[in-house]
């Protein structure tokens, strides 16, 4: 609607002709301005390093999941988790935990690597963790050994991924399982399940995909996954742990009427807090139908 009102206000202002290059240079504008990925991801490593929850959060998410998984991931897997990969893993603390406790169920490492898009987090990474195979490039284009891996994980990943379906598709295709959590930032699924108007480059973490959560299970099922077992929760984070694992929130000025929010959403039935206000995150065990 305010576009249409600033078009009018040109060809009113300008006339037809020169209101119509005008209007061009701004659809130019406008094009140049379209989020792109890999630009944005080009300074997001200082913003994570700088973040000071960031690592105790990318522990906890690969052992609380593996803690929820473990039992199916081994069962189906026959106990031999040969080749185990992280896709979007920065610079390697999930892939690392979720190594170690891999080796804890079956007795040795999996040969592990991380798939990442950016030379920064590649340089830390295998410094920290030199045993780990650091990929530099997209997943959909690794085309190497092993052809078929037995466990993939992405946290935190579907929803900065343009065409998801096309990604996830390529991902059913090398993986039998998949470890995966996604954020639901819509809101509340009694007002629709809208996404925020804030996406892209105004987007802190760069977001671009919103979900409702079935709209979220509807992906998966697209892209040639089939849940073993999956739930939404409130957060991955407990609430009584944001000060350990999400501190930079902390930092905020809370205002009495935050602070009664952030109660009444850790304390109200999950249910309830989702069809009113959205949020969420939902975690999952997939299996490929391809493999």
């Amino acid at each position: 609607m305010i576009l249409k009102l600033v078009y009018f206000t040109i060809f009113g202002n300008f006339g037809f002709y020169k209101g119509m290059y005008i209007v061009m240079k701004i659809n130019e504008m406008t094009n140049c301005l379209e989020f792109n990925p890999d630009i944005f991801y080009a300074n997001y490593p200082t913003k994570v390093i700088l973040r000071p929850g960031y690592p105790a959060r990318a522990q906890f998410k690969s052992t609380l999941m593996w803690d929820l998984y473990s039992n199916q991931i081994m069962n189906y897997l026959d106990n031999n988790c040969e080749h185990y990969a992280d896709i979007g893993g920065c610079f390697g603390f999930g892939a690392n935990s979720m190594a170690y406790q891999i080796f804890r169920s079956q007795g040795r490492y999996p040969k592990t690597k991380v798939f990442e898009i950016h030379e920064d987090y590649i340089n830390i990474g295998k410094q920290l963790f030199p045993y780990i195979d650091f990929i530099k490039g997209d997943f959909r284009h690794y085309y190497e050994d092993p052809k078929q891996f037995d466990l993939i994980s992405m946290f935190d990943i579907i929803e900065h991924i343009s065409n998801p379906e096309t990604f996830l598709y390529k991902v059913a295709k090398r993986t039998k399982l998949l470890l995966v959590k996604t954020p639901l930032e819509t809101n509340g699924d009694w007002f629709g399940g809208k996404p925020p108007n804030i996406q892209g480059y105004e987007h802190s973490d760069g977001h671009i995909n919103f979900f409702t959560p079935s709209k979220y299970i509807q992906l998966l099922n697209k892209s040639g996954f089939e849940i073993i077992s999956g739930k939404c929760i409130k957060s991955i984070i407990p609430p009584n742990a944001h000060n350990i694992l999400n501190p930079e929130t902390e930092l905020k000025t809370q205002t009495f009427f935050t602070k009664g929010m952030r109660l009444f959403v850790n304390y109200a039935p999950f249910y309830f807090t989702r069809k009113l206000l959205g949020g969420g995150d939902h975690i999952c065990l997939a299996k490929s139908i391809y493999l």
